[in-house]
């Protein structure tokens, strides 16, 4: 048996822990032994990198990157896959989450290249995974679906066992516990064959968690508690510490709150040693939230903040909405109504990115699509079972055209012609039932495309709305400076007739030349008063005339006009937010341009967008930067050539990456954090100009220097 295969099924077979400790000496003793670079030796790096992926990261990244530089060297495809998917599992397990998805990535890739079916349904698990940490469930499903696929056509019970074990613990995340209940227990049963004992804990803990979130805590009890005793007879504290995390959230919903703090600290006693990052962030919920019911608001408050400082930084968004809610009770009781009120704003973004209207509508796309795959599949095979009816059908024509030859044969030919007539009409039959059936799935398909049609609509009149908020914020910070103005000279035009009126009680000791310069200033005051009132009234009319529902009929408009005033809006806009942000605006506007046929709101949101996005990466290189010799910088210019309106937007900001610059004008793509983009403003930009006008909206840029978008719309 050659190393390579030996040293896979070790890997993925060895299941009982006596054997994986004493395959950890071996390998350590076979490495300090056999110190030539060679296959041999990346294999046994990489076996040994993936045995202590749990309890030892470290040490695990640095196996799998001597493996990866050895494997490379010897241009070894299959250990440089593997030692790349080691460096992924060492950094996920480490919480370095920048670095964890990109070794996964290059990992696939090779697999893909070598058509390994097992090491691509490993890795697209690992990816899943790695989204349901961050609460992106859209993805998560995607890649658990495709590696539950793959693991399906392998004969790798481990490997199926794995992905089905995952794939069920999504579905309960996401509310289907009907489904969730079902795959897990056909997970636990594949453990059961494979006598993986580790699996089986885990997939009791995993039971536990489909009863607590269904409130159904006396059955959650008894299998964490089933988790918790395999973990300690295994002598594997981390399993141990997480379903005892899990048990003191039960102890919590049950109001036995000593009991639960207590098993809450047991757990981190453990959990912090390893790392193991989440569970520790979804403890440290645990203890706020039994020290926020026993009105305990230090210990809760501590806690809170302990758990949302480190579920920002591993991007566990599911962890920051809990703590979130948690701190703004606290805050809340404590009478920091200013606190409170932000930490329920963060709370609610939360809850909408996790579980809001676009995940669901996504969520049920991927399952339409995923079904439609399925009726396309049965659709097919209908096809391939006619294709063997027809080819019965001739054969049978040819043994009855042998059968015509001979007198004495006459009544066997009738006999075998009515057979065959009978035959005809049962496949007629069936194939008129079939076609039946297959219509009426394209009635429900066509159904289903239709609601999703009117689901897009709303999403896009969602981001319009969004649209219309930024530019509102911007008329604010507008109408602020003339409304300042009217009160400050109010202020000071009262003051005035009080010292008139205390003049004028002076009688004959009355100043007439101070009288006089009291009026004179009062009048001033007063011609201001109108001037200002008179911008805030124009900025009111433009406001109004802005909110106006568009009527999608194009009129002639100046296009620098519009370009300089959605500009400015947007500029003000992000200052009414943050007050220290300056920005350079450079102008260069064609005058010979004219007045072009447009929708003039619906393009006027698409600069809106573009301005937004320039003055926010500015914004955030400018926070990025070392020194303070950055300037931030936004130009904007128009001109006319060849028949057409050209709108140039570039910035000076952080740029986009070449390996998303494909992606920014797809629906829900975006690269803002959690709670500050939807991810469909450049899409809905893009079919404004492209769908709407006619016209062509694109993109470059490079990243750390800067972006630029070109609009081009007949002219």
């Amino acid at each position: 048996m050659p190393i390579r295969l030996l040293l896979v099924i070790l890997l993925l077979n060895v299941t009982g822990v006596q054997a994986q400790d004493s395959l950890r000496n071996a390998l350590r003793t076979e490495l300090a032994s056999h110190i030539q670079g060679d296959t041999v030796r990346v294999n046994r790096l990489n076996s040994l990198a993936f045995l202590l992926r749990g309890d030892q990261p470290k040490q695990t990244i640095l196996l799998s990157q001597e493996a990866l530089t050895l494997a490379r060297k010897l241009k070894y495809q299959w250990g440089e896959a593997m030692a790349l998917y080691g460096l992924g599992l060492g950094y996920d397990t480490y919480r370095t989450y920048q670095q964890t998805l990109p070794y996964l990535t290059a990992s696939l890739a090779l697999f893909k290249q070598l058509n390994d079916r097992v090491g691509m349904a490993r890795i697209l698990s690992q990816i899943g995974w790695f989204y349901t940490q961050r609460g992106d469930y859209v993805l998560a499903l995607t890649y658990d679906l495709r590696a539950q696929q793959l693991a399906e056509k392998t004969a790798n019970l481990e490997l199926l066992a794995r992905t089905t074990a995952r794939l069920g613990s999504l579905h309960i995340i996401l509310g289907d516990y009907q489904q969730g209940l079902t795959i897990q227990s056909a997970a636990i049963q594949l453990f059961e064959r494979i006598n993986d004992q580790e699996g089986i804990c885990r997939s009791l803990n995993g039971f536990g968690d489909l009863y607590r979130l269904q409130e159904d805590f006396d059955r959650a009890d008894r299998y964490y508690n089933k988790s918790i005793r395999l973990a300690q007879a295994l002598n594997r504290p981390r399993l141990a510490a997480q379903a005892e995390s899990n048990l003191a959230a039960v102890y919590v919903a049950q109001g036995n709150y000593d009991d639960a703090l207590t098993m809450a600290r047991q757990a981190l006693s453990v959990l912090t040693k390893i790392p193991e990052t989440d569970v520790v962030v979804w403890t440290q919920t645990v203890m706020a939230r039994a020290y926020l019911k026993q009105n305990r608001l230090d210990s809760a408050l501590v806690y809170g903040l302990r758990s949302l400082t480190l579920s920002r930084k591993i991007g566990a968004r599911e962890a920051s909405r809990d703590a979130n809610e948690i701190l703004a009770q606290v805050y809340a009781a404590q009478h920091k109504f200013a606190e409170a009120y932000a930490a329920q704003q963060k709370y609610i973004a939360y809850v909408d990115t996790l579980s809001g209207r676009n995940t669901q509508q996504q969520l049920a796309i991927l399952q339409y699509n995923y079904g439609l795959a399925e009726k396309q599949t049965q659709i097919a095979l209908l096809k391939k079972d006619k294709a063997l009816q027809t080819a019965a059908t001739q054969r049978q024509r040819q043994l009855l055209i042998g059968a015509c030859i001979g007198i004495g044969l006459v009544l066997g030919l009738l006999f075998l012609a009515y057979r065959n007539n009978r035959q005809k009409q049962k496949a007629n039959a069936l194939l008129q039932q079939q076609k039946a059936e297959i219509q009426a799935q394209r009635d429900q398909t066509n159904q289903a495309l239709a609601e999703l049609k009117s689901t897009q609509n709303q999403l896009i009149q969602s981001e319009k709305m969004a649209s219309l908020g930024e530019l509102t914020a911007g008329i604010a910070h507008e109408i602020q400076n003339p409304l300042n103005f009217v009160n400050n000279f109010s202020e000071v035009s009262i003051e005035l007739v009080q010292e008139l009126k205390e003049e004028q009680k002076k009688g004959e000791d009355r100043d007439e030349g101070a009288e006089q310069e009291l009026l004179t200033d009062l009048s001033n005051n007063l011609q201001k008063i109108s001037q200002h009132g008179n911008r805030a009234s124009s900025i009111v009319k433009g406001m109004l005339e802005h909110s106006r529902k568009s009527t999608g009929r194009k009129e002639l408009t100046d296009l620098n006009a519009l370009t300089d005033e959605y500009l400015r809006l947007a500029y003000h806009g992000l200052r009414a937010k943050d007050k220290t942000f300056n920005a350079t605006l450079k102008t260069d506007f064609d005058t010979s341009l004219g007045q072009i046929s447009m929708v003039p709101q619906d393009i006027g949101r698409v600069l809106l967008n573009l301005f937004t996005n320039a003055f926010y990466a500015v914004q955030q290189r400018q926070k990025l930067a070392q020194d303070s010799t950055y300037q931030p910088c936004v130009t904007v210019s128009t001109r006319c050539a060849n028949g057409e309106a050209i709108i140039t937007v570039e910035d000076n900001g952080t740029g986009i990456p070449e390996s998303v610059q494909q992606k920014i004008f797809q629906p829900f793509f975006t690269t803002k954090p959690t709670g500050e983009g939807t991810g469909l403003g450049l899409s809905l930009a893009y079919d404004i100009v492209t769908k709407g006008h006619s016209g062509t909206l694109t993109v470059e840029s490079e990243e750390g220097k800067g972006t630029k978008f070109v609009i081009s719309l007949p002219a």
